[in-house]
């Protein structure tokens, strides 16, 4: 091999006689016009933030790798964020409450199959929660073909905060007037060189302080983030990280449902009631969770790639709350007997994941094959006590028999001795384990690229119970499933239209228990098509997203209406779980951008979605109609100017609408009246400055964000509490 040296000799020279002697046909000719070029810049920051300097950039280099992938399909510099507007709107819909929310346990009330999730691109099964989250993309669509993943819907792959590679400090802080408060430090760079071996670190500090409009409703959140990167040479770079998020809070169950009678029907949200916390001072939610990950990067050589993660995680999760029965307009008080419950949800995960990339040609075809293979192990306990009928009939009446009115918010202390009632008392040992293998193939020098890809899970499950009167004291339990995809990239016209088709399936492992039966629940399953458009036109000022897709869920569970009903329910008896059959999802999503200017950026994005719940064997009320809490049609658009020149340099604005069409919040049953809303319109005003010191090498970041500006009254028209007009005040400070 020659030299380092010699090579740039030889290509210098080359590049310089290539200019010295230009040929005489290229030589304009007297009285020729000569053609102007615009003027250009050439920027060095944006080639440096684009190249990652610690070596772990894997993810970021495929996403743009040639002949793969081009600009129609990813540009790094657009984020979706009117889609994650949309989505926390439709977050809100389907969560019942903030309390459920905290723990966890609003899974059952979500609609259509659970979105596959990743962190970092490695499998997140049986792992609840992903810290520290930079950023988070959605596979789906024309990314397909360029990362090999797929399934019905897309793919959420939660991207995490590591070093970076230039030093850098950030200081965040704000205040709202709906009583949010937060701080955020950062801070991060190279730190030291050990022989070959570069170092980089990152550190991160985070507050919250969030008060409901609820009376002794309260949030704190406090964030801790520790990572180190090594660089060990060109091709081998390893991250550790160490993440811990603590969450001490006392949200509230929610708006209480009233009937008018205790024979009656739930007829919806009792609203004059709506800032009426039912649990009181005496509850409330911990939650601890720490993360300890350790992921490898590294060209084994040119044509193999090879990525690697080992996570550890923690969490312990404590509730104290109340049972809570419905608001009975006749007597003037709740329904029922209010009791209180201890509930301890401690969980052990460990995670192992690899995968391995060989690219290689065969002919004018590139290829890239991907195989992965994972193994998570998750221990989980549930330990659910309550009062006993001696415990429950030494409380004061007043306790047990809730007036709103006069309310007795007593609750015994919690001791060795106390809640001797055992309501749930399970453990869980659990074993996923996957292995996946995709090819992806670019034809014509990424003319069109095709891939196709097959994925077998497996799920081992032991489960202990050990609560008296356990309907099933130990159960065991294997599944498998075995998933593909298959798609492709065309582009139509260079430069300006890609057209991209996907089929895949796709698989929940994760076998659900009934707490209360004991039973083993079947295993979600989903399969579908997607196909679209991607454009770019007007010199790049304009581009778009036309996508369709429609796929089916089946083997959905959904809790048990009648689960913890004070009456029906009285002697805990119900289900937790109850199968809904199949679901089909239908529609399409139109995104829109556009930069007629430097300073103007203007967002459109509308989606339709056709849900419809096919086979419902447990509620056969609900088949044929519209799938409850998934509105037909939503929307968003925003804009945003930005002044770089003249009297308003520095200076930005912007506005962002979303809107929610009508939906059914719940189908009549044999407790619940049906309930519907008609939709909501949001919007949100933005006005900010920016200014530098120190020779511009700091920057400063003043913000004023105004939510729902029109005061839009979501509380009539979605049932949610304190989402009324806020302004925010922030600061940032980087350097």
């Amino acid at each position: 091999m020659l030299p380092r040296w010699t090579i740039w000799i030889c290509a210098f020279t080359v590049w310089q006689s290539g200019f010295a002697q230009v040929p005489a046909s290229l030589t304009p000719e007297e009285g020729e016009p000569v053609q102007t070029l615009d003027a250009f810049e050439v920027r060095t920051d944006e080639l440096e933030d684009a190249f990652d300097e610690t070596g772990m950039g894997y993810l970021d280099a495929e996403r743009r790798d040639p002949p793969f992938s081009n600009d129609l399909i990813f540009d790094a510099d657009e984020e979706d964020e009117l889609g994650s507007d949309v989505e926390a709107e439709l977050g809100q819909i389907a969560v019942t409450s903030a309390a459920d929310l905290a723990t966890g346990s609003d899974r059952l009330n979500l609609r259509g199959f659970p979105t596959p999730r990743l962190r970092n691109a490695f499998v997140q099964t049986g792992i609840p929660e992903v810290l520290e989250v930079k950023r988070r993309e959605t596979i789906q669509g024309a990314l397909t073909s360029v990362t090999g993943r797929a399934a019905p819907g897309g793919i959420q792959n939660y991207m995490t905060a590591r070093p970076p590679g230039r030093a850098m400090t950030r200081w965040d802080a704000s205040a709202s007037t709906d009583d949010i408060w937060r701080v955020r430090v950062e801070k991060g760079g190279p730190v030291a060189k050990w022989g070959k071996t570069k170092v980089f670190q990152r550190v991160a500090l985070s507050y919250e302080r969030r008060e409901g409009s609820e009376a002794f409703a309260y949030r704190d959140n406090l964030t801790l983030s520790g990572a180190l990167t090594l660089r060990h040479s060109r091709a081998h770079s390893t991250l550790w990280q160490i993440d811990y998020a603590a969450y001490d809070g006392n949200p509230s169950p929610g708006v209480p449902g009233y009937r008018e009678s205790a024979n009656g029907l739930v007829l919806g949200p009792y609203l004059p009631m709506a800032d009426f916390h039912t649990y009181g001072p005496n509850a409330g939610v911990s939650r601890h969770t720490a993360n300890f990950s350790f992921q490898y990067e590294g060209q084994t050589s040119k044509a193999l790639s090879t990525r690697a993660s080992v996570q550890g995680l923690v969490r312990e999760l404590e509730e104290d709350r109340f049972t809570r029965g419905d608001y009975l307009l006749d007597q003037g008080r709740f329904a029922g007997t209010r009791q209180p419950q201890h509930i301890a949800q401690p969980l052990r995960a460990l995670a192992v994941d690899g995968d391995l990339t060989w690219r290689f040609d065969v002919g004018d075809v590139s290829h890239k094959l991907l195989v992965s293979s994972e193994l998570v192990s998750a221990d989980s306990s549930r330990l659910q006590r309550g009062l006993d009928a001696e415990e429950l009939s030494a409380l004061p009446l007043s306790v047990r028999r809730f007036d709103p009115a006069a309310p007795d918010w007593f609750r015994p202390a919690l001791s060795a001795a106390s809640y001797r009632r055992i309501i749930n008392d399970r453990e869980e040992v659990t074993r996923y384990w996957g292995n996946a293998i995709s090819e992806r193939a670019a034809i014509g020098s990424g003319r069109v690229v095709l891939t196709a890809g097959l994925r077998h899970d497996r799920v081992d499950l032991e489960l202990t119970d050990e609560a008296p009167n356990a309907p099933q004291p130990a159960v065991s339990a294997t599944t498998h499933e075995l998933t593909y995809h298959v798609g492709g990239n065309v582009i139509a016209v260079p430069g300006r239209l890609l057209v991209y088709a996907n089929t895949s399936t796709a698989f929940e492992p994760s076998t659900r228990v009934d707490r209360r039966t004991g039973d083993i629940q079947g295993n979600e399953t989903t399969g579908g098509v997607e196909a679209g458009l991607k454009g770019m036109g007007w010199d790049r000022r304009l581009s778009f997203t036309l996508h369709g897709f429609s796929f089916v869920n089946r083997n959905i569970s959904r809790r048990n209406p009648l689960y913890r009903d004070p009456i029906a329910d009285a002697d805990q008896t119900q289900p937790e779980l109850i199968a809904a059959g199949r679901e089909r999802f239908q529609g399409a999503t139109l995104d829109v951008r556009l930069k007629p200017a430097g300073v103007w950026q203007v967002q459109g994005k509308v989606a339709f979605t056709d849900s419809i719940t096919e086979r419902s064997p447990d509620l056969p009320q609900e088949e044929g109609r519209a799938i409850a809490r998934v509105p037909r049609w939503t929307g968003a658009l925003s804009g945003r100017l930005a002044w770089q020149d003249g009297a308003l340099a520095g200076w930005n604005a912007s506005t962002s609408l979303v809107y929610m069409g009508s939906y059914v919040q719940r189908y009549e049953d044999t407790r619940y009246a049906e309930l519907d809303y008609p939709g909501y319109v949001t919007l949100a005003l933005g006005l900010g400055y920016q200014w530098r010191t120190g020779d511009g090498k700091q920057r400063h970041d003043l913000s004023l964000r105004v939510q729902n500006a029109l005061d839009e009254d979501l509380l009539v028209r979605a049932g949610r509490v304190g989402a009324g007009r806020s302004a925010r005040l922030g600061y940032r400070w980087s350097y």
